[in-house]
């Protein structure tokens, strides 16, 4: 079993049965996610006839899955992954399984959803990160780049068809979403079964039996005290949490902007697809270059291609100049994805996978989850171009802060990784 947990590296990804199990139950649960994200705004407005209450539950799930995710690494470190990824596909297929039920008999009020919609997110955010801390133990590290490029091409495509695909679903039955998105979790958890036990990823490198765990709070407080010491972590995080800022601000300015001004909800989704295809375009570009390309490289390219694209927003609106804005930033993204999670996964100890996974998605995002709230209070007070020029000056920042840092610059390639102190 060892010896199929920890392939050749010469080992094509896709002769590797327990690298398409995993993909299988992977893939699964985004199909799954992507159906009932779709759904839940349209059945609490529904339910409720109030915008306010269906914005609200949907900040509610987003603070439920973040608050959780920050404990989440934790748990994924103390116990064995496969089993965590089994119990999240069964609770989402008995969650969103009862959500159908409900609704198909008419019994579902508002109160009942939101229990169902924040206790789903909460559980997905606590348990969520076994799914990349077990790829530890079934890929050797320098395949790392080329898998994650493989998963967000996957991810663009379930993006690009699932708001669709969902409208097609809701049209025929406002239950059907919901119920398919509970057999996509059925099918996740089903693949998950097929995975050989590798534990909490303690011995997926060498064999020796994990070491004991002390107490939660006492691995809680490790994780971060371990990731917070590492400098150059810290440094790429800090560069990526900037141009998540600086994009996704000026994404959400653009979305009020196009709503306050009446633009259609078809064309406003079309933005989203833009973006959507210029990232599984980064996708199929990643999986050729991300083994190859040096980490310092990308970092260069992403934040200066951000600040460039970006760019004629400063000076038009106009909507040609949104969509060819928004195809065009979203293209390295991938590439640079694929670079920081591989390094992340090749330097990060097998016992520290989830927790520092969490810690570092935790500090990548936190920034931008304020990006609505600015957008919204800055557009009636200074205008469009006044509020896309400081999201531009963020990324300008993070332009300068990478540009002066060597160290960041001479980020190597994956094949040198092991060269680089943390």
């Amino acid at each position: 079993m060892h010896s199929e947990a920890q392939p050749a590296a010469r080992t094509p990804l896709w002769r590797n049965a327990q690298y398409r199990r995993w993909f299988a139950a992977d893939t699964a649960a985004a199909m799954g996610m992507a159906m009932k994200s779709f759904a839940i705004s349209l059945v609490a407005f529904s339910l409720t006839q109030s915008l306010a209450l269906s914005g609200w539950l949907g900040t509610a799930t987003m603070i439920a899955s973040q608050g959780a995710g920050i404990f989440g690494g934790t748990v994924v470190d103390r116990h064995d992954r496969r089993t965590l990824i089994i119990i999240n596909a069964l609770c989402g297929m008995a969650l969103w399984g009862l959500a159908f039920a409900l609704l198909a008999l008419n019994l579902l009020n508002f109160a009942a959803f939101a229990v169902i919609t924040v206790v789903a997110s909460t559980i997905n955010g606590l348990l969520q990160g076994a799914t990349n801390a077990m790829l530890r133990s079934i890929i050797p590290t320098e395949q790392y780049p080329k898998a994650q490029s493989l998963n967000q091409g996957r991810d663009s495509v379930i993006s690009l068809a699932g708001s669709p695909l969902g409208g097609v679903l809701y049209t025929f039955a406002p239950w059907l979403p919901f119920a398919v998105s509970s057999l996509m979790y059925a099918l996740s958890g089903a693949s998950a079964t097929r995975l050989a036990d590798t534990g909490n990823g303690d011995h997926g490198d060498n064999g020796e039996p994990p070491a004991a765990h002390g107490s939660f709070l006492a691995d809680f407080a490790a994780g971060w005290r371990w990731t917070l010491r590492r400098r150059t972590l810290l440094t790429l995080t800090a560069i990526a949490s900037l141009v998540n800022l600086g994009i996704n601000g000026i994404f959400a300015t653009v979305n009020l902007h196009l709503v306050g001004t009446h633009v259609d909800a078809v064309r406003i989704g079309l933005v989203e697809m833009a973006m959507g295809a210029g990232t599984l375009l980064g996708a199929l570009i990643a999986a050729k270059v991300a083994d190859r390309m040096p980490l310092g490289t990308g970092m260069v390219v992403v934040s200066t291609v951000a600040l460039a694209t970006l760019a004629p927003m400063l000076f038009s609106d106009g909507y040609a100049v949104v969509l060819v804005c928004a195809l065009l930033v979203s293209v390295p993204i991938p590439v640079v994805n694929s670079l920081i999670m591989g390094f992340v996964f090749a330097k990060v100890p097998s016992d520290m996978q989830g927790r520092a996974g969490s810690a570092l998605g935790l500090l990548c995002m936190l920034p931008a989850l304020f990006c609505s709230a600015i957008a919204g209070s800055l557009l009636p007070l200074v205008g469009f171009g006044a509020t896309i020029g400081l999201f531009l000056a963020v990324l300008a920042v993070n332009v300068a802060i990478v540009l002066a840092k060597p160290t960041v610059r001479s980020l190597p390639a994956a094949d040198r990784w092991d060269e680089v102190t943390l």
